[in-house]
């Protein structure tokens, strides 16, 4: 039960975004909207909320100081507590930085608010000390105590966002976190400086390729439902493969999926090359509610953007991205949008028997975009692919992995693209896979040098 979490059940968002390399802010701006969410502490209850912000590729964030909207009565803030967490399968996780007690060093009038007895204010904070966050997604948790012991709402904005994603929860004492499912932001700027790690950056030509669709009309199931769709390299090019956006339409989101590329084999998704396990989006930027024939419910169409840690090279040659969702609280709908096919591409495709068989979806392409940076280059080479193998396959007890390198790990996938066995040290190259049971399994290797390479294995 959500026991009195917003001020007002009205959502209605203007995202500010800012970031420089010296001076930085990672940043909601107010739109004015008069509504918020409890974060109030210090009596009989303990109310909180987090909202989420990512540190780009290449940088470090030294975090200095904290402005926030609260939505209060008179009486002035007595302290704050701060929790900097990160981000876990789309959800906050692990605590990493801790500020109890915290007294502001300014409260200042913003606007007066719709709401009777409680008007807007800015609250700025400045951190004990500095701390460093690397690149990736984090979460700012707030709660408030008011001199007088009356209540304090942290400010959201209007239900449309598109920089951070909907990527905000809340909290009731020990109770999990709830939310993550409604396309507000909460007001704050995050105040520091952002330094170059001088780590290397992918370069060169930018690249995007995919199918676009004015409309949000329909799509295709996606729940444990492998999904998949082809896009091609051009020749004498190696893409970096930085980035993938899908259009979804949702009642619920995504929170973690399995992806993987493949090659195209016969005009159809073919040998695993490269898997992302259990990724979140960075962004879900919305675009409205919209009616779907036979569906009682509006739906929210959303682009949901991915991007990853460490960017994958793909030589020149046509490819297939496989999307597999995981179910998450209210995705009683969710759909990968479709668009009539324009002939120049192969159609989109789906299984439901985790990528054993593929049906094509006739004249249809999924709407989706890969992006990244080409470079030229001399020839294909795919040396280091084939100095990994494994035998015998089928196999019943002992799986032999052949390769040149030593073998850093093994992770072994089932076909909903869960992780069932994962292996950081392996004896002379073998794996019993005696207790699995029989089955079709997907083994990722990875060498010591970094290279890695995927195998369908049937377990007899």
């Amino acid at each position: 039960m959500k026991r009195n979490l917003l001020l007002v059940l009205a959502l209605s968002g203007f995202l500010g975004f800012g970031q420089t390399d010296a001076d930085c802010n990672y940043s909601v701006a107010s739109d004015r909207t008069s509504n918020g969410e409890n974060i109030t502490t210090g009596g009989s209850f303990d109310y909180s909320a987090a909202t989420d912000f990512d540190v780009a590729a290449g940088k470090i964030l030294t975090v200095k100081k904290l402005t926030f909207n609260v939505m209060k009565g008179t009486s002035p803030v007595s302290y704050v507590n701060v929790n900097i967490l990160k981000e876990n399968q789309g959800m906050p996780g692990e605590v990493i930085h801790t500020f109890t007690n915290v007294v502001p060093t300014a409260q200042t009038f913003e606007y007066e608010s719709t709401e009777a007895g409680a008007n807007v204010y800015k609250i700025s904070l400045d951190f004990p000390t500095t701390f460093d966050l690397p690149q990736g997604k984090y979460y700012i948790q707030l709660n408030v105590a008011l001199q007088d012991g009356t209540s304090a709402f942290w400010e959201i904005n209007k239900e449309n966002t598109r920089k951070l994603g909907r990527f905000d929860f809340t909290k009731f004492d020990s109770d999990p976190w709830f939310g993550g499912f409604s396309y507000y932001d909460h007001v704050f700027e995050l105040i520091g400086n952002c330094n170059d790690t001088n780590e290397p950056q992918p370069s060169g030509e930018a690249f995007a390729m995919g199918h676009s669709s004015p409309s949000h009309e329909g799509g295709v199931h996606m729940v444990w439902t492998s999904l998949a769709d082809d896009f091609v390299v051009p020749e004498g090019q190696k893409l970096t493969f930085t980035k993938f956006k899908i259009s979804t339409l949702q009642l619920g989101n995504i929170k973690f999926a399995t992806i993987n590329i493949r090659k195209a084999e016969n005009d159809l998704p073919g040998e695993i090359i490269h898997t992302f396990e259990n990724v979140g989006p960075t962004t879900e930027n919305f675009y409205g509610y919209h009616p779907i024939s036979g569906y009682p419910l509006d739906v929210v169409a959303a682009d949901v953007e991915f991007d990853w840690n460490e960017p994958v090279d793909l030589l020149p040659g046509r490819y297939f991205i496989e999307v597999i969702a995981a179910p998450f609280p209210f995705t009683d709908y969710q759909r990968w949008e479709v668009t009539p096919n324009d002939g120049s591409d192969l159609d989109s495709v789906v299984s439901f028997d985790g990528g054993e068989t593929w049906e094509s979806n006739a004249g249809y392409n999924y709407v989706f975009e890969v992006s990244g940076f080409t470079n030229p280059v001399l020839a294909v080479s795919d040396v280091n692919a084939k100095k990994i193998s494994v035998y015998p396959n089928p196999v019943s007890d002992i799986l032999h992995i052949v390769s040149e390198k030593s073998i850093s790990n093994v992770a072994i996938y089932n076909t909903a693209g869960q992780i069932i066995k994962t292996l950081t040290k392996v004896r002379d190259n073998k794996i019993d896979v005696s207790q699995l049971a029989k089955g079709v399994y997907f083994v990722n290797a990875v060498l010591d040098n970094g290279t890695s390479k995927t195998f369908k294995v049937i377990k007899h």
